[in-house]
């Protein structure tokens, strides 16, 4: 009897201990209820979920202090500090939830010329950052071709066998509908951008940004696929000194070195890197599938503040590379009967840059920029030679102007390039000057606090194709912190010029030059893309982009078929438009350690005017990416790559087979090095294992297109060194 009363009064002393707790949980910049908030007593495991009103409710509390968690997708955590019994039984607390702030919003671009931050920009730029570049620099430290070939819509082609060369493609356009420029200066054009990609080490980069689709009108000629913008570091106080050493398998060989400083007033940077590889044939037919070369460039930059308003960046370039492809007995000792096939390339390349800026209290600038380049390169096959000066200048004087809700750009430009060539009998290619004046203007205005329309109008003059007028107008809505939207339509130019991916190919020989009657190519293009960033799980950051794109190539410059047929690369343009459409999908996942991104690009792209072969070659439909990391910070990171690369057109209208390709590297740090390791196509996929791509007679051989990696397997090792 003692042991049922003693029961009964602690069952009703618990009971009435119990306690609820209500909550009304809100937006806290809107106002607007939140539904399906979790609000946890963690340590008890009790806990509820708001309704539509926002209403949540945790019941048998038991007396004492206890810590309520509130959590939901986008928001910050909120965490509150609860004693019971409440005063009031019946109170309900009002809790406002803060969105979070992801980490996307940090970054700042250039390449829009208003500095903005890239969640704030009509045009979708999308930005390889300073972790993207480092890992890339310790699997290929020569050149930026691996950087850039890990991006979505970006296809990078290998157009030349003998010499290795590669041009990348956007949207499946060719590699010359895309301005490549670094720090905003256009150095990479016309026939400078033979072995571009090859000869810019990337030791020194701070961000890569990429703008797909048609930016004539604010960089003239040219960018009618997109822009890609190589940003360089700048000096601090704190200095950094790093060497970066690296060694293939296949004897390749790096070492490239970054210093910079700034002390008070002045900062300088120096980048130094030199590149060789020995000549390969990996599939035993004769012939390199590595071409051997030797490579270098140096890069000192000084920086000056006059003051805090007023600065001075001055760099001058100098890089060289000279390389041999071709027949491997005759590279490696000498020419012999049967064996004569050598295709040399020599390039050098000198640029100078300076570029001064005024910025004023506002947060507007006045910028003057000049830059002056020196290209040569001489290509030479066993009885023909080809040699070619191309000497470039461009000037530049804008100005940004931030007025209550306008954030306007203006300014004028001039470039300007002489070509001359010591030609033989075999090559046809003329002494050509042109140049190019422009005035363009933008404006950014932010219509309210989740639109901002971009309007833009540049007017170019050429000295042989006339005027071009190049509007572009660009929205950019943000539905939701968490979901923006972007849309934009502009045109662009280009003019015609020899220096393509076919003449690359055959190494400018048999070139008849552009007749008088050639019209210059032009486009209209369309941009969509949905940007959507959360917060899932608590820890868990998801972002994913959807985009489509669209564009038209009126007055495409084709080869004539009639002359190729025969040899000779003559141009005329063609009858009817180039047409490009598709869309990218991409999805980024991170959590705490972890990271996972998936791409996949669709392309559409089509020559209207063949209607036997209609397909773009070497364009393949679909392709897919995804890189898996793991990285425990200053210690250790790991990852793996895959790659897909659909089915490609030839230009004989066949169609190749599809291929995978798979990645691994692993890096441990320590305190004032690190040691990279990587192995790139884990399953050997190359081109001549199905089929020969070099066809006889071999002292003057015939090429196939390539369509697929010719190296195979590559491992590497790198150590990089802090000093």
């Amino acid at each position: 009897m003692r042991i049922t009363f003693t029961i009964t009064v602690f069952l009703l002393q618990f009971a009435f201990s119990q306690n609820i707790f209500r909550a009304i949980i809100n937006d806290k910049e809107t106002g607007q209820p939140l539904i399906g908030v979790n609000v946890m007593v963690k340590e008890l495991g009790i806990g509820g979920i708001s309704d539509s009103t926002g209403l949540a409710e945790i019941r048998n509390i038991p007396d004492g202090k206890h810590t309520i968690e509130f959590s939901y997708i986008g928001y910050e955590t909120y965490r509150l500090r609860v004693s019971f019994p409440l005063p009031n039984k019946n109170h309900i607390k009002t809790i406002r939830l803060e969105p979070r702030a992801l980490e996307l919003a940090g970054i700042t671009v250039t390449t829009t010329r208003t500095n903005s931050r890239i969640e704030d920009s009509p045009v979708r730029v999308e930005v390889l950052g300073r972790d993207e570049v480092n890992e890339e620099i310790s699997i290929k430290p020569g050149n930026i071709s691996k950087l850039l070939g890990e991006t979505s819509g970006i296809q990078i082609q290998q157009t030349s066998l003998t010499s290795g060369n590669v041009s990348f493609r956007i949207q499946g356009l060719p590699g010359k509908y895309t301005q490549l420029l670094k720090d905003g200066f256009p150095i990479y054009s016309g026939f400078s951008s033979g072995l571009s990609l090859l000869q810019i080490p990337p030791l020194d980069l701070e961000q890569v940004e990429i703008i797909k689709g048609s930016s004539s009108t604010l960089y003239g000629g040219g960018a009618i696929a997109g822009i890609v913008n190589l940003v360089t570091k700048t000096p601090s106080e704190i200095p950094e000194w790093s060497v970066l050493i690296n060694q293939t398998q296949k004897d390749g060989r790096d070492i490239s070195s970054y210093y910079s400083r700034k002390h008070d007033r002045i900062g300088v940077t120096v980048l130094a890197s030199r590149s060789t590889q020995k000549a390969v044939d990996v599939d035993n037919d004769g012939f390199t599938d590595l071409p051997r070369f030797s490579q270098f460039t140096f890069n000192p930059r000084i920086f000056y503040d006059f003051n805090n308003s007023t600065s001075f960046t001055g760099s001058i370039t100098a890089s060289g590379d000279d390389r041999e492809g071709g027949d491997i007995q005759a590279i490696e000792k000498g020419p012999s009967s049967g064996h004569t096939f050598v295709e040399k390339n020599k390039t050098a390349r000198y640029i100078s840059q300076v570029t001064l800026e005024k910025k004023f209290a506002s947060g507007g600038n006045l910028l003057f920029k000049n830059s002056f380049s020196l290209f040569k390169r001489d290509i030479s096959e066993p009885d023909k030679k080809f040699y070619e000066n191309q000497l470039s200048g461009y000037s530049e004087l804008s100005g940004l102007i931030k007025t209550g809700k306008h954030n306007i750009v203006a300014g004028l430009n001039f470039n300007n390039d002489a070509y001359s060539t010591d030609k033989t009998a075999d090559s046809t290619v003329q002494k050509k000057k042109e140049f190019t004046t422009g005035v363009f203007a933008q404006d950014d205005w932010n219509l309210s606090e989740k639109a901002i329309l971009q309007t833009g109008l540049r007017s170019d003059y050429h000295n042989e194709y006339g005027w071009f007028i190049l509007p572009r107008v660009s929205l950019l809505y943000k539905v939701t912190n968490q979901i923006y939207v972007r849309t934009g339509v502009g045109m662009g130019y280009k003019t015609p010029s020899i220096m393509t991916d076919e003449t690359e190919a055959g190494a400018y020989d048999y070139v008849l030059p552009i007749t008088g009657n050639i019209k210059a190519e032009s486009s209209q293009g369309m941009n969509v893309d949905i940007n959507y960033q959360t917060i899932l799980w608590g820890n868990i950051s998801l972002t994913m982009n959807q985009a489509f794109y669209y564009t038209q190539v009126n007055h495409a410059l084709i080869p004539q078929p009639d002359l190729l047929s025969r040899g000779i690369l003559a141009y005329q343009n063609a009858a009817a438009p180039i047409e490009t459409r598709g869309f990218d999908t991409n999805i980024y996942f991170a959590h705490d350690n972890l990271t996972l991104f998936m791409d996949y690009t669709y392309t559409d792209a089509r020559k209207i005017y063949d209607r036997t072969n209609s397909y773009m070659s070497l364009t393949p439909r679909q392709k897919f990416f995804m890189t898996f990391a793991f990285e425990e910070e200053n210690a250790w990171r790991t990852g793996m790559e895959v790659f897909y690369t659909g089915k490609q057109y030839l230009e004989d209208g066949t169609q190749t087979r599809d291929y995978w390709i798979f990645g691994l590297m692993a890096e441990k740090m320590f305190n004032r090095f690190s040691i990279f390791g990587n192995v790139e196509n884990l399953l050997d996929i190359r081109q001549t294992r199905f089929e020969k791509v070099v066809t006889p007679p071999y002292d003057n051989p015939g090429f196939k297109e390539i369509w697929a990696p010719l190296d195979g397997i590559v491992a590497n090792l790198a150590v990089k060194v802090q000093l």
